[in-house]
């Protein structure tokens, strides 16, 4: 019986697709997104760059206002906006008894924003993010870390993330593991049996 639910943070509680890059800056941003999301940028999940450093790389390319503007914390509330549908069905899972945890590959300029969002530490029973132990999803240790840190007995505990990677890892590692697209997907994988 499912006890423990662990939701990955971005494309489940927050929208940080390329979809949504796109309709904020009301043009195809496949160039923008791959610059802004590659190279430094996992430097800054680790916790080893700040963001304002990853931004300034780009102030000599052409693409530098939109890339500074995609990733500038001011404007996080549209660049990666909560998705409140998401959110509030996560809650009401609270409600429900479940225990649920976050497991984030996220910088710490997000992770300030996103409890400037949501009540963290009133929602979640706890959370593992990549900035603070120097480790991303899909290294398996940031799952072992999330599961010795919480007592998580794994037979009792799923995980539902957007990446296909992380739910491969999360799947080597014993814990039931979905591919997250939608809520119906968090219905289904909550009540298998097993």
């Amino acid at each position: 019986m499912i006890k423990n639910i662990i939701f990955d943070i971005g494309g489940i509680l927050f929208d940080d697709s390329k979809v949504n890059i796109d309709d904020v800056l009301g043009e195809d941003s496949s160039e923008v997104y791959k610059k802004a999301f590659g190279s430094t940028f996992k430097d800054c999940l680790l916790g080893k760059m700040k963001l304002s450093e990853h931004i300034s790389k780009f102030e000599d390319t052409s693409d530098y206002e939109k890339i500074k503007y995609v990733l500038s914390k001011e404007n996080f509330e549209v660049t990666y906006p909560l998705m409140k549908k998401n959110f509030e069905y996560i809650c009401n899972l609270k409600k429900l008894g479940y225990r649920l945890f976050l497991l984030s590959n996220v910088t710490e300029d997000s992770f300030e924003y996103i409890k400037s969002c949501i009540n963290i530490d009133q929602i979640f029973d706890g959370g593992i993010y990549s900035y603070q132990v120097k480790v991303a999803k899909p290294d398996e240790r940031i799952y072992f870390f999330l599961m010795h840190k919480y007592h998580l007995n794994v037979k009792e505990t799923i995980f539902f993330d957007d990446n296909e990677k992380n739910v491969i890892a999360a799947t080597h590692c014993g814990i039931r593991s979905v591919l997250f697209h939608n809520i119906e997907d968090i219905e289904s994988g909550i009540h298998v049996k097993g």
